[in-house]
């Protein structure tokens, strides 16, 4: 192949095309064996393939393409680019990265990109070979790049004057001495030989200080003048160019008409010139960031404009700038027709509510003339709206409280929505009552007693926070009384105690250790008197009625309801034991299931479990459980199999015991009772049943703080007033 000679220049007929006859510009592909693997190689195998950098039979046996996939040398340079039509400056700097791909020898030069340059930047040449200037065979390799370097791609001459940790200890391993990074151009100190004043270069300010605007707060008082007020004011400082802007905030219904702008964008000048000025000349000295400050006045052409304010993008830009750190904002004087009509419309009065729709739909029809939905709180709502079993509604058992004993033995469900604030009422009719199961009270907002309905405000109602256990209700003129709560309840108001005082048990225990220490010998009395109550087998335990007696004694009516099932189920001391109506609830719902898949094959399934189980523990986990009930084809959705998972019987290690399952599964020992699908739902949601046959259910619930035990050792070491003990005997 014909060189071609450097001298000649680089135009047609001057040089020889080395193309010229040759057919068959494709890659040869040739496989060659390495190591017993099958590769791709570029050339055959009769040609030293050793590449250059390393010693002759000394190189790897993998390919390129394989050892040196990703690995991509960066370098930074610059090249200057020629201006014609500018004569402030011959040329300009621009900052490019050259990468130097090592598994197939490409180069790829890159430019950041800057907003607002008006350049075209990005890519500056894509991934490619270049070839080395005055030759057709030759390429740039990884032995052409260095830092000090000048490589041309292109006829473009670029400066290589840094590059990264990983090309510095590449190119280092190699035997390659890496010079130290030159700074650019535009950092060198240079020493002018004459002194000249700093040109101002407004580009540069363009591109330091664009989309940066310093926004402050003002007014003007016009009220000297004939029908003047106090004009709000919003001024906009642009850092970028030094101009400004002013825009006239008028209040709602303020009758003014809004201008397009009360000062156009423009350089404000200080003083106003004269017309002489204004034709030519030098130029006006306009306002500056110096000038602006909270406090400070704007001559605006005549209006004396007074800076009140800043946003905090202003506060910061003065804080590093200036180093101010007071931005006290100013009071801005009243005006009298303005705040008359502010203050109307603030005070303004709706009609009083007629009866008809609800308060908000009401009042939303008389702030406008188009018919709008009243609007809700939606963020509540996504926030206490029902998520998987997590209901949000809290459900109390209550009594009617009336004279008549008709009334006084019916029983209700009160459901409290935390996503509405609004209170359903359900009654529990028990047989032959003469009072039918279904919906007493219609799911609504619930007011307050004796209050004026018909007023234009919406009267105060029952918020969650009275709802608790021993609390009384009246709503409609029905006064009823909170005597239960459900597991879910429970344990939502303790697990959310700083909203909900009755479950909080620091706040009960505060209660309880004053009341003890106001008293004269009272906590050496309470501990001497109740000290031979425990059970005689386990000396820390009580049982829950002698605790409750004496919580009673020391408290008198200073403790609800609510507070001393808090403490019960905070002090606990036989968990796990008490009954569980859920249990059998969700075996119920299960039986329902089974009998309408027509399901019944135990056997099978044993033979299963004791398959899966071959070393005979007697538990599975729940994964693997949930999977062999799915193969036995057990007619039970998700919900409820999560459910009855949850319920059986569990090891240290959350493992289930499969022989409670077939015991769970018995038909032999099926629940004497059955649930509709619409109690199927209600308790997968961890609500109470609402048939007339699972009212023991409720009555179960209700029995729980009268069963069982306290550990009462515990209750004294929280109680924590052994000190008073030593200061009483002494």
């Amino acid at each position: 192949m014909a060189i071609r000679n450097p001298r000649l220049p680089l135009l047609p007929g001057y040089g020889t095309n080395p193309m010229i006859g040759k057919k068959n510009f494709g890659v040869r592909p040739i496989f060659t064996s390495i190591d017993k693997v099958n590769m791709l190689v570029d050339k055959a195998e009769g040609v030293n393939r050793v590449p250059s950098l390393y010693g002759r039979k000394q190189a790897p046996d993998l390919p390129t393409w394989i050892m040196y996939d990703k690995h991509i040398l960066r370098f930074q340079a610059y090249f200057q680019q020629t201006l014609q039509e500018m004569r402030s400056a011959a040329h300009i700097l621009r900052k490019v990265e050259i990468f130097f791909y090592l598994e197939d020898g490409t180069i790829k030069v890159m430019e950041p990109r800057t907003e607002n340059s008006g350049l075209s930047q990005g890519t500056l040449i894509s991934r490619q070979r270049i070839r080395l200037p005055f030759s057709y065979d030759l390429y740039y390799d990884v032995l052409d790049l260095n830092v000090g370097r000048e490589v041309t791609f292109f006829g473009k001459v670029f400066k290589i004057i840094n590059c990264d940790n990983f090309t510095r200890v590449f190119m280092n391993r190699l035997g390659i001495n890496v010079p130290d990074p030159i700074p650019w151009p535009d950092a060198i100190e240079r020493t002018p030989d004459t002194a000249r004043p700093p040109k101002h270069r407004p580009f540069r300010q363009f591109l330091d200080f664009d989309r940066q605007v310093l926004r402050f707060h003002g007014y003007w008082d016009d009220r000297e003048s004939e029908f003047g007020s106090i004009h709000l004011l919003e001024i906009h400082y642009f850092l970028a160019d030094d101009t400004m802007e002013i825009k006239e905030v008028l209040p709602p219904n303020s009758g003014m008409e809004a201008g397009p702008m009360f000062l156009k964008r423009m350089r404000l000048p200080r003083k106003i010139p004269p017309r002489i000025e204004m034709t030519g000349g030098p130029k006006v000295p306009s306002y500056s960031p110096a000038d602006l400050t909270i406090g400070a006045v704007v001559n605006v052409f005549g209006r004396k404009v007074v800076l009140t304010d800043c946003d905090p993008f202003t506060k910061e830009y003065y804080r590093v700038t200036y180093g101010f750190d007071a931005f006290t904002p100013l009071p801005v004087p009243k005006d009298e027709g303005t705040e008359c009509i502010s203050s109307s419309l603030a005070e303004r009065q709706l009609p009083p509510w007629n009866g008809y729709g609800s308060y908000d739909d009401s009042a939303e029809n008389c702030r406008t003339v188009e018919p709008k939905a009243p609007h809700r709180d939606f963020i509540k709502f996504l926030n206490k709206d029902r998520i998987g079993f997590d209901s949000h509604i809290l459900r109390f058992a209550a009594r009617l409280i009336s004279d008549n004993p008709v009334d006084a033995r019916r029983y209700f469900i009160v459901k409290y929505f935390l996503c509405d604030d609004t209170i359903g009422i359900f009654e529990l009719g028990e047989r032959n009552s003469g009072f039918k199961t279904g919906k007493f009270f219609r799911r609504e907002k619930m007011y307050l007693p004796d209050v004026n309905f018909f007023v234009p405000k919406e009267p105060p109602a029952y918020t969650d926070k009275d709802m608790w256990v021993g609390n009384e209700l009246v709503i409609n003129k029905h006064c009823f009384r909170l005597i239960s709560a459900d597991e879910y309840a429970l344990r939502y108001m303790e697990l959310h105690a700083n909203e909900y005082p009755m479950a909080n048990i620091t706040l009960i225990m505060d209660k309880i250790r004053r009341i003890l220490a106001s008293k004269d010998n009272g906590y050496k009395n309470f501990v001497s008197k109740y000290m031979e109550a425990v059970v005689p087998d386990k000396k820390e335990l009580m049982s829950v009625r002698c605790f409750k007696q004496a919580m009673k004694e020391i408290m008198c009516e200073k403790m609800t309801e609510h507070e001393f099932i808090t403490l019960i189920r905070y002090f606990r001391g036989d968990p796990g034991k008490e009954r569980s109506p859920r249990r059998e609830m969700i075996r119920s719902l299960v039986f329902t299931e089974l009998t309408r898949g027509l399901w019944d094959d135990r056997s099978r399934l044993r033979e299963g479990l004791l398959h899966a189980d071959p070393d005979g523990s007697g538990v599975l986990p729940p994964s693997r459980l949930r999977q062999l009930l799915r193969a036995h084809r057990l007619p039970l959705n998700c919900d409820l199999m999560d459910c009855m998972l949850q319920v059986l019987q569990k090891d240290e290690n959350c493992d289930i015991q499969y022989e409670d399952l077939m015991n769970f599964l018995d038909f032999q020992t099926r629940p004497v009772f059955n649930l509709s699908e619409a109690d199927y739902e209600k308790v997968v949601r961890h609500a109470p049943p609402v048939k007339d046959t699972e009212c023991k259910l409720w009555a179960e619930a209700e029995t729980f703080i009268s069963e069982g035990f306290v550990n009462w050792n515990a209750f004294l070491c929280q109680l924590n007033l052994e000190h008073l003990v030593k200061e009483q005997t002494q």
